[in-house]
């Protein structure tokens, strides 16, 4: 056999060099796009067919889409390769005139497939990071029983979390490779194929079962890394002799180099990272600007925030605030505690761990999700989750400090306050990432945002354990946290400024003084007992020429009797209650026994149109409870309802009772 070099790109050429290497097991293709990793895949396959007759299977994990990809490569490259004649090409299976042997074609939707592949030499998967981990555990189980099999696999890297380069990548130790190749004993020229990377894992021990002697396995897996730059069909060979140079194409990348980044590291540098797609939740976060390499500055104290979601593990970041001139918080570490270690105690032992290993001593600061502090039925005693977290770190020697709020910022508005500080809109205050925080920094650029602006956490299935959860958001979470506990009063400052909200007057909701005395003349309490599931309750109290929000409720509706021991509470005369018809029965019983006045008004049939009037009086004539804002969860949620309405959201419920308290103070008591 007589192999036309000029037919080959250097992948080809790397391929045809392991390819024959017997004490290799595995060779992982990857890179960026048009680089020809599985062009040459099919030329390499159809060459070894001929040479030494066995069979090979090639799968892609869906089988709907084998026959418009890689089953077309091989019937172009065997016509290129002028031996299109010595194959017979029939559905999912090509077979060789010559010997018999045939290369097979299956796609991986039913794992059953699995099974019967110790017939094959060579198994190659196309786009390997489409395949489940379970799938690559099970190929590489039932692969036995011949000598020099093989798995190769092409893919374009994508997150760095992905299981390729966790579980296959991360966890062997690697070494250079020379790029030389040599076929039937004449070197090629080395501008032919050299690719942008080899690299080959080093030798282990293992244990002969039959022997009970200790022998080294040589290296079985090598990895060939390639960039459109590497293939003479987009940029022309190095003589220029063959090949192609493809102007729109080198044209299209560089448009990308300069104006995507991101999409420019992956698809055409073949590096891992994050494809972007325009709605992130952090959409300011830049890894190139905002990123850099951050160690424990031992003249500061570390922050930790902890997410207790336990799928796919439990999250805490580590953090350094330096306030003394400018506002600069860096991210420093993280930790993501899978199973097994994802419960309170084994989290925070492995949080202990690395604070060892970082010889700290300080105090720790801890903040987090509100909901670490629910009761834990798992533990006989029902200490929440920050109990235990806290108590196994102090067992561990360390003294914590509880930072844990009363209730969680607002997602769409945090998230709002940090992309402000990337963009730079909040002078003196910055925030860096360092790139250590491999699984944060992928977590940041990867999650996005919903119709709401708030995190869309999008669900996925483990084929495993059949366990759903969360993929992405919860290291976003601690993210936003650990910012919004440390910057307080700058968010909050942010919230109140939202320019786009329809109440801000002069770019701002303004606030009265809870502390200062004030005068009231009138009082009125206006509800809602069920607006959009919500029960909602405003009472504003009249001081001069302004009316003063001193309480809301904001709650999920419940019986009627609880919703009138709810309006008891605040015994205002009047209280006006908007309702539906349904709830007249339940007003009148409340008139019988009630020592207020009580009065009774039908549902709005349209709300907008009634919050558009009043919007004007919110605001040059209503101040809000600054006060309440910051102690009191409902009030919080109350105004991030009103500061988050507009008229195509759902959430008007706080827009749609105030708007009625205006209405009816208006018609009330205006002169």
């Amino acid at each position: 056999m007589e192999i036309n070099y000029k037919k080959l790109n250097p992948n080809g050429f790397q391929l045809l060099r392991f390819i024959q290497d017997v004490a290799i097991r595995f060779i992982i293709m990857f890179g960026g796009s048009s680089s020809g990793k599985s062009f040459s895949a099919a030329q390499i396959i159809l060459i070894m067919t001929l040479l030494d007759g066995e069979n090979t299977l090639v799968m892609r994990k869906v089988g709907a889409s084998i026959e418009k990809t890689i089953y077309e490569d091989f019937k172009v490259a065997a016509r290129l390769l002028h031996i299109d004649r010595l194959f017979k090409f029939q559905q999912n299976t090509i077979k060789c005139l010559l010997n018999g042997a045939k290369i097979d074609f299956s796609g991986l939707d039913n794992p059953e497939k699995i099974k019967g592949i110790s017939n094959y030499k060579r198994i190659l998967l196309e786009e390997l990071s489409e395949f489940e981990e379970i799938d690559f555990k099970q190929l590489r189980k039932r692969l036995r029983g011949k000598k020099g099999q093989q798995i190769i696999a092409t893919f374009n890297p994508i997150k760095e979390t992905h299981w390729i380069k966790k579980k296959l990548f991360d966890v062997e130790k690697w070494h250079d490779v020379p790029m030389g190749v040599s076929i039937g004993g004449k070197d090629m020229p080395i501008e032919l194929t050299t690719v942008k990377s080899i690299k080959m894992n080093e030798p282990k021990t293992i244990l002969n079962p039959r022997t009970k002697e200790i022998e080294e396995q040589a290296p079985n897996m090598v990895i060939i890394q390639s960039t459109y730059l590497n293939n003479f069909w987009v940029v022309g060979s190095p003589c220029g002799t063959y090949g192609y140079y493809d102007e729109q194409c080198i044209a299209d990348f560089e448009y990308d180099r300069q104006h995507d980044p991101d999409y420019y590291n992956v698809y055409a540098l073949g590096e891992w990272g994050v494809i972007r797609t325009g709605s992130e939740f952090f959409g300011s976060f830049n890894r190139g600007k905002h990123s850099g390499e951050y160690k424990y500055n031992t003249s500061l104290p570390i922050h930790l925030s902890i997410d207790c979601n336990v799928l796919p593990y439990i999250s805490v970041t580590y953090w350094q605030a330096d306030l003394a001139i400018n506002k600069i918080l860096r991210q420093i570490d993280e930790t993501c505690a899978e199973s097994p270690n994802n419960t309170a105690r084994k989290s925070a032992k492995l949080v202990a761990k690395r604070l060892n290993e970082m010889m700290y001593q300080d105090k720790i600061y801890l903040h987090g999700d509100v909901s670490t502090r629910a009761s834990n039925t798992i533990d006989e005693n029902n200490r929440s989750f920050l109990d235990l977290f806290i108590s196994t770190l102090e067992k561990e020697g360390f003294d914590v400090v509880d930072c844990v709020g009363k209730k969680n910022p607002s997602v769409s508005m945090s998230g709002e306050f940090i992309n402000a500080i990337f963009e730079e809109q909040l002078p003196g205050i910055n925030i860096s990432i360092s790139e250590n925080c491999n699984v944060s920094i992928e977590d940041y650029m990867s999650v996005q945002k919903d119709a709401n602006g708030a995190i869309l956490k999008t669900k996925v299935k483990n084929k495993t354990t059949l366990q759903t959860y969360e993929e992405h958001g919860h290291l976003s979470d601690t993210f936003r946290y650990v910012v919004c506990d440390i910057l307080k009063d700058e968010f909050i400052t942010f919230s109140n400024k939202r320019k786009r909200n329809l109440y801000a007057r002069d770019g701002a909701i303004h606030f009265f003084n809870p502390d200062t005395e004030c005068k009231y003349t009138n009082k009125v309490a206006y509800l809602s007992p069920n607006i959009n599931g919500r029960f909602v309750l405003v009472k504003g109290c009249q001081c001069g020429d302004k009316w003063h929000i001193t309480d809301v409720a904001y709650r999920e509706t419940t019986s009627t009797d609880e919703i009138q021991k709810e309006i008891s509470n605040y015994a205002c005369s009047p209280t006006v209650i908007e309702c539906a018809d349904v709830y007249f029965p339940m007003v009148r019983q409340m008139r019988e026994v009630a020592n207020y006045e009580i009065r009774a008004m039908r549902e709005s049939t349209d709300y907008d149109k009634r919050i558009a009037a009043t919007s004007d009086y919110v605001k040059t004539s209503l101040l809000f409870n600054e006060k309440m804002l910051n102690d009191s969860a409902e009030y919080s949620q109350f105004m991030a309802s009103l500061l988050d309405y507009n008229k195509d959201s759902d959430n008007k419920e706080a827009s749609a009772v105030l708007s009625g308290f205006i209405a009816f103070v208006v018609k009330s008591f205006s002169a």
